[in-house]
């Protein structure tokens, strides 16, 4: 047999006698599309929504936070730690920091935030990437003034220019202490005057500016010198110091090589701040190429039912091939050839689709929330303003040759059988 043979009789096999294209062939050809385009869609919107997430924390959290350890008596020298770190070849600045948990209240209404002290020249690389999510107001932070989220905003009924009191979250604690020591004094007298030495020690702060809490965090900023007032820091020292690399997705790297360098100091990436989302994203992503790899794997199946047809429709002229003396492995090849032939175009034809979906998503989206009378919720320029996708070239080639090798696997079974024909009992039947 010539070598094309196995190529000419597979094509041929797939022509039935009155039509171009069998029926099944053609449901075995879309079945395999469709498994490549869910493959291949889900796969890059999932990966887009992890860049997303990843965009948004990049953008709304300082990548590097050092601040002194617990342990560390006495405090390290933070302008020596300053130093270092500024003499490393990613970072784009370093800010001294004054922060920690602050209580905010207007009128009878209250409400928490992660505050940070910043001086508005050295942390200026960190407060033009929240800019972008500045609903209101400005990021001046000058003396005596807030920004706080849209969140935050909410909880107490404040808009810019509104006065907040607000309490370091020390206060707080020291004053629920001291509370807690009064109930268990026996001495009526004594109880009272606890009691009455209580105090928050407020202060007011005006609020100058409102950050959109979705995508640029639920913290709020004060100027560096406020800060120290607010969390009791002597004048001259800091809580920590906030960095901001040029490679963010570097941050790890950075910690490795600098802690041990920098005993007494304590470095927070800006993962942390949303490891336990991304996780999850990953166990999603897991999960669901596994399911998407049965659904290939139920497509392939379809590959099997067409090869077993043709081998049972085809049994006495592959026969007729062994008689006159055809190789098994020729007529299995035969059968090969014709499992690739569907897989590659259905391959093809599923990877050309989820091509053309994700590049009209978003109109698809606003096509399916028109015909089912919904609303698209989305803000424009913001996360999830769109439906974000990413496509990697290796994900798209591993699950077209994934796709292709099931196919050739399904139809290994059938056409192995069709090649162990006995040619008598064939033309018999």
């Amino acid at each position: 047999m010539p070598a094309r043979a196995p190529l000419f009789l597979a094509l041929r096999y797939l022509r039935p006698r009155r039509s171009f294209v069998s029926v099944i062939t053609l449901i075995s050809v879309l079945g395999i599309a469709v498994g490549v385009l869910m493959m291949v869609v889900v796969r890059a919107v999932m990966l887009g929504f992890e860049a997303d997430f990843r965009s948004t924390l990049m953008g709304a959290e300082p990548h590097v936070v050092l601040s002194a350890a617990a342990d560390a008596r006495p405090g390290p020298d933070w302008r020596g730690a300053l130093e270092r770190v500024q003499t490393q070849p990613e970072v784009v600045s370093v800010a001294p920091q004054a922060g920690g948990m602050l209580y905010l209240a207007a009128d009878d209404r209250q409400t928490g935030a992660q505050t940070h002290g910043f001086d508005p020249q050295s942390a200026r690389p960190l407060l033009d990437k929240l800019a972008r999510h500045l609903l209101a107001g400005d990021l001046d932070l000058v003396e005596g003034t807030l920004v706080l989220s849209d969140y935050q905003a909410g909880d107490l009924g404040v808009e810019v220019g509104d006065e907040v009191s607000v309490y370091a979250g020390a206060n707080v604690n020291a004053a629920v202490r001291e509370y807690s020591r009064a109930n268990d004094e026996d001495d009526e007298e004594r109880r009272r005057a606890i009691l009455e030495a209580i105090s928050l020690h407020p202060q007011t702060l005006v609020v100058a500016g409102i950050l959109r809490s979705e995508t640029g965090g639920y913290n709020a900023y004060v100027g560096l010198e406020t800060g120290r007032q607010l969390f009791g820091l002597a004048p001259g020292t800091v809580s920590g110091l906030a960095v901001e690399l040029a490679q963010p997705e570097a941050a790890d790297d950075f910690r490795e090589r600098l802690k041990p360098l920098m005993p007494g100091w304590e470095f927070t990436l800006w993962t942390d701040a949303g490891e336990a989302r991304l996780a999850a994203m990953r166990n999603e992503q897991v999960m669901m190429q596994f399911v998407l790899s049965i659904i290939a794997l139920v497509a392939a199946f379809s590959v099997m039912n067409t090869t077993i047809t043709v081998t049972t429709q085809k049994r006495r002229e592959i026969g007729v091939l062994a008689a006159l003396g055809c190789r098994r492995g020729q007529i299995l090849g035969i059968f090969l050839n014709q499992a690739g032939v569907v897989g590659l175009l259905g391959t093809g034809l599923g990877l050309g689709a989820s091509l053309l979906v994700l590049w009209l998503r978003d109109d698809l989206r606003a096509l399916l929330a028109a015909a089912t009378g919904g609303q698209v919720h989305a803000v424009e320029g913001v996360f999830l303003a769109t439906i974000p996708a990413l496509i990697r070239p290796a994900d798209v080639a591993l699950t077209c040759l994934t796709s292709l090798g099931l196919c050739l696997l399904a139809g290994l079974i059938p056409a192995w059988f069709a090649a162990r024909v006995d040619p008598a009992v064939a033309l018999r039947d």
